[in-house]
């Protein structure tokens, strides 16, 4: 039998991540290995990151929200007008075995964003912690 011996000091930085990664995003999924077909779709924005998507899937989703290579967040957005006709989005996958969610925000944006120049709410759910995102 081989006995494998953890020093004090990783078995503490492990401990003090929450049993996660001691960066907060090393141990979140690559987005390499979720998709080769998505593409850039917006430059780095504070606390999320670049925002990748498959143009097919636009401008619903998925679009992915990546730090250093890792999907930090997974984000949807919802057509006002199609709210207010009454749609429903019941199958709606995130292309990945989802890590745990930390939390989740849902925004207005009354004059749409990028190429989407019509009102609509921007469903993010999150898988680092706010902190860590706080330092990128």
């Amino acid at each position: 039998m081989r006995v494998k011996f953890v020093t004090t000091a990783a078995l503490a930085a492990v401990l003090s991540a929450g049993g996660a990664a001691a960066d907060g995003i090393s141990h979140l999924p690559l987005l390499s290995d979720i998709t080769t077909e998505a593409e850039a779709i917006s430059p780095h924005v504070p606390h999320m990151g670049e925002h990748w998507a498959e143009p097919a899937n636009l401008p619903l989703g998925p679009i992915y929200c990546v730090i250093e290579g890792h999907v930090v967040c997974v984000e949807y957005m919802f057509l006002a007008s199609q709210l207010e006709e009454g749609t429903s989005w019941m199958d709606l996958t995130t292309g990945m075995e989802t890590p745990p969610i930390t939390f989740i925000t849902m925004e207005y944006l009354p004059d749409g964003v990028g190429p989407v120049p019509e009102p609509l709410y921007q469903l993010h759910l999150y898988f680092a912690e706010r902190e860590v995102l706080a330092e990128h």
